[in-house]
């Protein structure tokens, strides 16, 4: 859509908006400024045009004033600075809106409902009621002596048209959540009838005296309903109805807001109007903003998890490769050996190629995800030693005490007590010369519970009492240390003792 188009149709629609704006002129006739409405709807109209199709549009407001003022009785003088004034306001407003407060007419951040009332509504608004003012002054329609009467009145009723028009027209074009998703639910029409009952109850029901200015809270609990539960658009959406009752079913001389004078009724219906208005799409920023936290929060979490993902495949890659070097290599380089030397003796070649089978099938059932706990893996590691042990004459008793938390091992930890486990045994059937291994796997007490594994042999034992030579001792002690447990490793006379000590997760 062209520039023309669009200043010709918002002209159009501030020349409504005014004209909607006068039928509310009904309580301020008490000789101070006959143009002083209750609610000057085109201030709410321009400001969000501005803000939200470009402060270009601003000779719409310009023209648009100029229109409403030819249908006054004000002679040129008011009629030109009434036009200035309501521009300026605009103008200024969107400008500060946009580049100072940074604000989005989304309202879903608690610092634009903020800036939306401190600027848009009670600080701009004061250029159009000073300008306009001082022009009936100068013009001779009003007294000096009644300036400050004119210019609150005239000042209230730009800031109303502002409070009251401008979130709807940000909700119309930005809002959410969509117009069809809203009214789908029953919930809104729930909040909708109940507000409507409500206030007109309150505004246009009989007179209650002096608990009628008590009654005007009754509907906040449902803008508060409709604040945390139907988003920015219900709340506004609410917020406008009420507002508006208020103001016409006052303007027509019903509700407890109308009493002795003029005056009192524009100072109760203004600051009520504003309470009203910002409570409720207030609580809708918060319940955004909350959100919105939490949308971030998911964000961030996928992101950790996606990185986090990363590294444990980088980390499995070093696992299985340092798996791969330290178990079926070694055995396979053993068997390499022995045929190079000329010493394969078909019996030691086929029991290093089967302890090779059996390490890769370890590796293999440490990558199956159904069976990654270590109650399971353990199982398996059995299975996988005792046909080697029988082969070789060695009687392995296998004890595992009853320990719920095993199950919450993590893949790796279960990996590093297999490993030692393997380790010890296998150090025992080729080093030891032992006719019994036993392994055996408890719970002991304290805080943190820890758990303790043991493997025991009848061989000869170890040469020194904490042997630190050997690749196979050293892998050991490496996964200890990452497991962040106590290795204890004991090779006397009486054979080899192997003591693992590690907290159980939590």
């Amino acid at each position: 859509m062209t520039w023309v188009w669009q200043f010709l149709l918002f002209t159009l629609f501030y020349c409504i908006a005014g004209v909607l704006g006068l039928e509310l002129n009904q309580l301020a006739k008490e000789g101070v400024a006959d143009n002083a409405t209750l609610a000057w709807l085109p201030s709410g109209l321009s400001l969000a045009v501005l803000i939200l199709y470009g402060r270009r549009l601003w000779p719409g407001i310009f023209v648009g004033s100029l229109l409403l003022g030819s249908i006054t009785s004000f002679g040129w003088i008011p009629w030109l600075g009434t036009s200035i004034g309501n521009t300026l306001e605009s103008v200024v407003g969107a400008t500060l809106l946009i580049r100072l407060a940074d604000f989005r007419p989304t309202l879903e951040r608690m610092r634009d409902g903020v800036a939306f009332l401190l600027i848009g509504v009670l600080g701009c608004t004061t250029i159009s009621a000073v300008i306009g003012s001082a022009s009936l002054i100068i013009s001779g329609d009003l007294p000096a002596t009644d300036f400050g009467l004119a210019f609150v009145f005239w000042w209230l009723g730009t800031a109303g048209g502002v409070l009251v028009l401008a979130p709807v027209v940000f909700m119309l074009a930005v809002g959410s959540p969509s117009w069809r998703s809203l009214f789908r639910r029953l919930e809104s029409w729930v909040v909708l009838a109940l507000l409507l009952a409500t206030t007109l109850l309150v505004f246009a029901g009989p007179g209650l005296g002096l608990l009628g200015i008590a009654a005007t809270m009754a509907p906040f609990p449902i803008l508060v309903w409709a604040g945390s539960r139907l988003g920015p658009r219900g709340a506004v959406l609410a917020s406008f109805l009420l507002i508006m009752i208020a103001t016409i079913t006052t303007g027509r001389g019903s509700g407890p807001f109308v009493t002795a004078t003029v005056t009192e009724a524009m100072l109760l219906l203004w600051p009520y109007s504003i309470f009203m208005g910002i409570s409720a799409f207030t609580m809708a920023a918060v319940i955004e903003q909350r959100n919105l936290v939490e949308r971030m929060y998911r964000s961030e979490e996928a992101e950790r998890l996606r990185i986090e993902k990363q590294k444990l495949l980088l980390i499995e890659r070093e696992r299985l490769t340092r798996e791969m070097h330290d178990g079926l290599g070694g055995q396979l380089v053993s068997a390499l050996s022995m045929i190079e030397r000329g010493q394969a003796d078909p019996d030691d070649v086929a029991e290093t190629l089967r302890r090779a089978i059996d390490d890769v099938r370890i590796v293999i059932d440490s990558l199956d995800s159904d069976t990654a706990d270590l109650p399971t893996s353990l199982g398996m590691l059995r299975a996988r030693l005792e046909p080697l042990l029988r082969r070789n004459g060695v009687e392995l008793r296998w004890t595992v005490d009853e320990i719920p938390d095993l199950d919450a091992f993590p893949p790796e930890a279960a990996l590093h007590v297999l490993r030692i486990i393997q380790e010890a045994v296998m150090n025992s059937l080729r080093h030891a010369g032992a006719d019994r291994i036993e392994m055996k796997l408890t719970s002991l007490g304290g805080k943190p519970r820890r758990l303790h594994v043991s493997i025991r042999d009848d061989g000869r034992g170890l040469s020194t009492p904490t042997p630190l030579g050997g690749r196979g001792l050293k892998n050991m002690k490496a996964r200890a240390k990452e497991l962040g447990a106590v290795l204890r490793i004991d090779g006397s006379r009486s054979g080899t003792k192997v003591d693992l000590t590690l907290p159980l997760p939590r």
